[in-house]
């Protein structure tokens, strides 16, 4: 699940830099979008590393 996040957060970065005509805000929701993907990702990943993938 936390890879899926990362990659959905990158997928969405590489969206919006590619799109630069969008209106701001498109651009925030993405933004938006980017900041909360990356953020859940790397908290499941920290958090299955120290915990152990039975929590």
């Amino acid at each position: 699940m936390g890879l899926m996040a990362l990659g959905l957060g990158l997928w969405v970065l590489a969206y919006l830099a590619g799109h630069r005509g969008l209106d701001a805000g498109s651009r925030g929701i993405g933004a938006v979008t980017v900041a909360i993907s990356l953020g859940f990702g790397a908290y499941v990943l920290i958090r299955r590393i120290r915990r152990g993938p039975q929590h």
